[in-house]
């Protein structure tokens, strides 16, 4: 996606430090031809519910306030609502509620344009393709593709890299069978071991429901939605 496609999209960008505008607020003004500013989640509420944008940039301080009772108004007026929060800090309760209320994107200080931009990119595929980054694997599992976490019996389910790139590289090729060379170059970079690969596997199986890894023979490995 070329960046000019923001010039379409209208953008709320709501920041309750107060004193302190972000330095990609002005870089983004570039972009975005639609950028509405509020230093107030309620003015925020309102400003959502008239001018209806597709995407809201949150940059919240936990010491002052939750946004969890915004983002739950902001999802009454309009489930598929794109919510993008900023902050310094985030815990694991955070990070349930991220996946609970589907939001897109935590964004955790320090993070560049790009990290920015490329979060806005995934914002604008979701409403093109009118799908969602959570995908419930089974009654007791949920993924979220773009904060790669995963949530058993609503329990945040601890990962390695390798697992948490491994499982990725499945839900991103949820349609077919991904190879051991493909595990081999994304993962290890062509140093990939049979053995390294199957403790992975192993592992991840352990953590998570067996049937939701599929062993194709000869071939490599599927997730099985």
């Amino acid at each position: 996606m070329r960046m000019n496609a923001l010039k379409h999209i209208k953008i709320l960008y709501v920041n309750d430090k107060k004193d302190k505008e972000e330095y990609f607020v002005s870089e983004l003004k570039s972009y975005c031809n639609n950028f509405i500013q509020t230093n107030c989640s309620e003015s925020a509420i309102k400003i959502y519910k008239e001018e209806k944008p597709e995407i809201i940039i949150y940059n919240v301080s936990f010491e002052k306030t939750s946004p969890k009772s915004f983002i739950e108004e902001i999802r009454s007026v309009n489930k598929k609502a794109q919510v993008i929060i900023t902050t310094e800090n985030l815990d694991k309760k955070m990070l349930y509620e991220a996946v609970r209320l589907h939001l897109i994107k935590y964004l955790i200080y320090p993070f560049n344009l790009n990290t920015l931009l490329d979060s806005l990119k995934d914002c604008i595929r979701i409403i093109d393709s009118n799908s969602s980054n959570i995908i419930k694997l089974s009654e007791t599992l949920t993924y979220d593709k773009f904060n790669k976490t995963l949530l058993k019996n609503e329990e945040l389910v601890s990962l390695s890299s390798k697992e948490v790139k491994f499982f990725d590289v499945l839900i991103k090729n949820k349609d077919r069978a991904v190879s051991y060379e493909e595990f081999n170059q994304i993962i290890w970079e062509g140093e990939m071991t049979k053995d390294a690969l199957r403790s992975i596997v192993k592992d991840l199986r352990r953590k998570i429901d067996k049937s939701i890894i599929k062993n194709v023979s000869g071939i490599g490995y599927r997730v099985e939605l």
